[in-house]
């Protein structure tokens, strides 16, 4: 049986050091490469650098598998294939900054220079048609070698959420390879193989069909959040509307399937909303005229800086009150990224119009005082008691495990004569007359 491939993996932020440690769990000897001491000195202890579910233990109960370095030279010169997995920021006009990956690139190719035998190299940042011909040119000049001679290229980017970067690893819908040639997209279809717990189908291409494909399928992702945000709107306004029949009915069809067709709070995050742009940017690059993209955008920055805000302060005037309780900052469950977070949004927003608010979040506190830095009157909270205690309003925007725990008896002990709206359906107080209970999508939201 040949023996698998070493490993090295450039770059160990959320992504990069979960793909490191599931590869260590399925066998792999791996080698990770950073340019922060901590991050590299935290992996080789065998604990994570990153907050993502399950990471740390894999880590810990592989350490065997595993070693971190600064040094590039040794990681590519010890291992077989490198994948490089560094941030490519978004520049203003929507496309991609590959100022880190062509750095890795660079190093990777004067290393390859002095290296005999096939060294497989395979981007997995995010990167827009044509960025992958760029790479493959710089790695040729750097390395004094021709790919197919000696290496190989593939982009191979990750179909992941944040908070389940695990188990979409290792169970991903499929997996998509963009290759330079044969042999390198084989190499790599080899390994995920190996690596997964299901059975993918794998896509390979070239690297302008794959490099459209990743930032495609995020943006179709985009417009069904926002179809559902806007049938969440009707519904709110037509009687006996409900968001959650009309979305489960839908997403039964097959056409159209349930996965992101949810009514609730509109998208954010690092991927959806610069990958939207990107993918209106590539478009326009290539001399196609379409609002699509745009327009997408457009709807959701009114979900959650208008539409939402504006339902915040009919419930705050009707109660007489300028104080509001906020559960929940992330974007997301399970994730430490408030960026591009509605609820941080819906805060900067209110706290224009003088709205004093209380926040609570179970991890991302420390990172919400950073985005928020700005803004007076937020009230940082202990727990989630803490944060209730005293108001009237209470805003529910992300579905946190500890949330979905509240009883009745939670909320109506700490807040006076409770409204609560609730922007994922967490509870079932609709006939509670103690609480006054509305949710987004739901008619009952604007019986005021």
């Amino acid at each position: 049986m040949k023996a698998k491939e070493t490993i090295s993996v450039f770059g160990l932020g959320k992504l990069g050091c979960t793909m490191l440690s599931c590869f260590a769990h399925k066998g792999w000897q791996v080698i990770g490469v950073d340019v922060v001491k901590e991050v590299v000195e935290a992996v080789k202890n065998g604990v994570s650098p990153i907050y993502e579910p399950g990471v740390n233990e894999l880590l810990k109960n592989n350490k065997q598998h595993i070693s971190a370095t600064m040094n590039p030279r040794e990681a590519i010169l010890s291992s077989d294939v490198s994948f490089v997995i560094v941030p490519t920021p978004s520049n203003n006009d929507g496309s991609f900054n590959t100022k880190f990956v062509e750095a890795a690139v660079a190093e990777i190719g004067s290393v390859l220079q002095a290296k005999d035998g096939y060294h497989l190299v395979v981007i997995t940042s995010t990167v827009l048609p044509g960025d992958m011909e760029f790479i493959v040119n710089l790695l040729e000049r750097t390395s004094g070698k021709k790919v197919g001679h000696g290496f190989g290229v593939c982009y191979n980017p990750d179909f992941i959420a944040l908070g389940r970067i695990v188990h979409d690893f290792l169970n991903p819908d499929m997996v998509l390879i963009g290759e330079s040639d044969e042999k390198a997209g084989t190499i790599l279809a080899g390994i995920h193989h190996n690596l997964v717990d299901n059975n993918p189908t794998i896509h390979r291409m070239n690297f302008h069909n794959a490099e459209l494909t990743k930032i495609a399928l995020n943006s179709f992702c985009t417009l069904k959040i926002t179809f559902a945000n806007i049938l969440a709107e009707i519904c709110e306004k037509m009687p006996g509307g409900d968001v959650h029949a009309v979305t489960t009915a839908l997403g039964d069809d097959t056409r159209i399937g349930n996965r992101y067709l949810k009514g609730g709070l509109s998208y954010g995050g690092p991927c959806f909303p610069r990958d939207n742009r990107a993918f209106a940017h590539s478009a326009h690059k290539f001399g196609v005229t379409h609002h699509l993209a745009n327009r997408t955008d457009e709807i959701n920055d009114f979900q959650r800086n208008t539409r939402i805000g504006d339902l915040l302060m009919d419930m705050l005037n009707e109660k007489k009150t300028n104080h509001l309780s906020i559960l929940g900052l992330t974007y997301k469950e399970n994730s430490t990224l408030v960026e591009e977070s509605a609820a941080i949004s819906i805060i900067e927003s209110l706290a224009k119009k003088g709205v004093e608010i209380a926040v609570y979040d179970p991890v991302a506190i420390e990172e919400a005082r950073v985005e928020l830095k700005n803004i007076e009157k937020i009230k940082y909270a202990r727990s989630a008691y803490d944060c209730l205690r005293g108001t009237k309003v209470c805003f529910v925007a992300t579905p946190w495990a500890e949330f979905k725990k509240l009883t009745r008896e939670d909320f109506l002990t700490t807040m006076e004569k409770p409204v609560i709206f609730d922007a994922w359906n967490l509870y079932a107080f609709e006939n509670d007359d103690r609480i006054d209970y509305r949710q987004i999508g739901k008619a009952t939201v604007n019986e005021i």
